[in-house]
């Protein structure tokens, strides 16, 4: 089923009386992203046949949900990920709220993740609200930083990266794991080179399975059990990675620079993302260096 056409889901912010910041719905109907304020509301929260992923910036309020078995029942402030299944029933009470969010139509996640994609749902993010960098980062990517520029394939990227982010569980079941291969690590190898060739970009899961020729389900699961990472984990902390050695070599490059060479244009949300990885912050992480190489030499 597809998500609603640009001009009707516009028009469906206007009838909630919500300040629309952007709105972007891909050709195909498969993926729709939205930056509004929402003014103040109790009651019954819409049902839309979709997986959505709400980002809160600012306000907040507090959120009831029932989705199947899973409940959710949980205040809401900036900084909070809610992860809404398709056609879930709620309620919402709030003064006022501005969000950025991501719908993902259900034809789109089975594509990529398979049927059984809604028993892979993090518990978490179906009881609780979320703080996650790497989903916030890329919400803020396509919903704020690149709100007027962001292209049909980006936004389907980025979507596929924050479904991953939230879907994908840990093989914690012997058996299950038992039964899925691992790559070799040659496959890992060459996942790798790619990612170092193309670090000043997000490279979507897909162009990594392109390389080792293997279907993106497949290929996701296989690099879970070989690496102990998801693709994008994997990929996100060779990012960190590059631009921690960067940090630490003499010819002191720019914080900006470094954040834009590996793929973030928003030099804050790289920021955020790494001191979340690594505990400081891009110029603390560098003057620690520094102190500790002067006072070893």
């Amino acid at each position: 089923m597809q998500i609603l056409s640009e001009r009707a889901a516009r028009q469906r912010l206007d009838d909630m009386n919500a300040d629309v910041r952007h709105v972007r719905v891909t050709k195909d109907r498969r993926i729709i992203t939205y930056h509004a304020t929402v003014p103040a509301h109790t009651g019954k929260v819409r049902r839309v046949p979709a997986l959505f992923v709400h980002l809160c910036v600012a306000g907040g309020g507090h959120l009831k949900q029932k989705a199947g078995i899973s409940a959710l029942d949980t205040d809401i402030a900036p900084g909070d990920i809610g992860v809404s299944p398709p056609n879930a029933q709620g309620m919402g009470r709030w003064p006022e709220m501005t969000v950025i969010a991501i719908g993902i139509a259900v034809d789109s996640l089975v594509e990529s993740f398979g049927e059984n994609w809604p028993e892979r749902i993090k518990v978490s993010a179906l009881t609780e609200t979320v703080r996650d960098p790497l989903v916030e980062a890329m919400m803020m990517d396509v919903g704020y930083t690149r709100a007027n520029k962001v292209t049909d394939s980006t936004l389907l990227h980025a979507a596929h990266m924050i479904a991953h982010q939230l879907l994908d569980q840990p093989f914690e079941d012997d058996k299950i794991t038992e039964e899925v291969t691992p790559l070799t690590k040659r496959a890992v190898q060459i996942v790798n080179d790619f990612l170092i060739e193309n670090i000043d970009r997000h490279v979507a899961v897909s162009e990594m399975a392109e390389t080792v020729g293997i279907s993106r389900h497949h290929f996701s699961r296989r690099f879970k059990v070989a690496t102990g990472e998801t693709p994008h984990q994997f990929a996100i902390r060779g990012k960190l990675d590059h631009a921690a050695k960067m940090l630490e070599a003499e010819d002191r490059e720019s914080v900006l620079s470094i954040s834009n060479s590996i793929g973030y244009a928003n030099p804050a949300q790289f920021a955020k993302v790494f001191r979340r990885h690594f505990g400081l912050s891009p110029r603390k992480w560098r003057k620690r260096h520094i102190q500790n190489k002067s006072e070893g030499g």
